[in-house]
């Protein structure tokens, strides 16, 4: 990882947060992962977790429902980048356990930002809301991706390119609408489950108005064994029918192919050597079998 490019606004961050909280001395970590440029800023005995480059009003209003830790602090840097920041909170990132554990929560937070009204009103950009024509967008901007990283591994090329036809075959079988504010990116590593005791979920530049299938899809199958799907997916406010599951399976197969591509804007890196290993998860969805790594980690 290329640490510096993970600072490049740092300084600016410096003076930001001296401007906004009148205190001079800042000391910076970075927290672990690849996506947007973040800190864990520490000063006077104060923590806060500061983004660079964000979507601003979704954290506000996020926020504002208690959904996602406070923002104390945001606005432009000199060089017209954003940034908040928010209050740091102490906590862990869930395991299978912690989520089954609090289904019942997790599903009715799902819900509560899938139709908070002012979500959808900063969301809103198509006047479609069909499930197949989002699908369709998103089989769109997968393949512009996986064009991008294909010719680096031709042994799984093949594969991926029939797997990604068959995929759209499938979509343009969706008949049904009600697109929701969607986070598209629900991973236990966007979930922070505080000391507290309560329930945050962050991480919202892939947030749009989108199928709620796509999210539940991936926490039903990454984290939730098949009797917990039905009351957890009733509890959200949604149906546990045979077109729900095949949206959530094919709309889970493309994310399950997105997340081993770099994102762009991101620090990612591709490791060509090990992406036929990358694409297990992928494989399994495809092939209709639960998440290889099982439930109970």
């Amino acid at each position: 990882m290329n640490q510096p490019e993970r600072r490049i606004h740092q300084q600016e961050v410096h003076r930001f947060l001296q401007k906004s909280f009148s205190i001079r001395d800042w000391t910076f970590t970075l927290p672990p992962g690849s996506g947007m440029e973040t800190y864990f800023v520490h000063g006077d005995q104060q923590s806060y977790f500061v983004k660079v480059g964000v979507a601003t009003e979704r954290y506000l209003v996020m926020a504002e429902s208690g959904l996602t830790p406070p923002v104390v602090a945001f606005g432009q840097l000199e060089s017209d980048s954003s940034i908040i920041v928010q209050s740091y909170v102490a906590g862990r990132t869930p395991s299978r356990t912690d989520f089954q554990h609090e289904w019942q929560r997790v599903a009715a937070l799902v819900s509560t930002m899938h139709h908070d009204p002012r979500l959808i009103s900063i969301l809103r950009s198509s006047s479609s809301n069909s499930h197949k024509e989002s699908g369709l967008r998103a089989m769109n901007r997968l393949r512009q991706k996986w064009e991008r990283s294909q010719t680096h591994v031709p042994e799984v090329a093949p594969f991926v390119d029939k797997s990604l036809d068959e995929l759209e075959r499938q979509i343009h079988r969706f008949s049904t609408e009600g697109l929701v504010a969607s986070h598209n990116d629900i991973c236990n590593a966007n979930w922070l489950f505080a000391s507290n005791g309560k329930i945050y979920v962050v991480d919202f530049e892939s947030m749009s108005m989108d199928d709620p299938a796509f999210d539940l899809g991936a926490l039903l199958w990454w984290y939730y064994p098949p009797r917990l799907r039905q009351p957890f997916l009733e509890t959200a406010g949604y149906l546990y029918d045979l077109e729900f599951r095949l949206r959530m399976q094919v709309r889970m197969a493309l994310h399950c192919l997105s997340i081993t591509l770099p994102r762009e804007g991101s620090f990612d890196r591709f490791d060509s050597g090990r992406y036929a290993e990358a694409l297990t998860d992928f494989r399994a969805i495809l092939e209709g079998r639960e998440n290889p790594q099982g439930y109970m980690a």
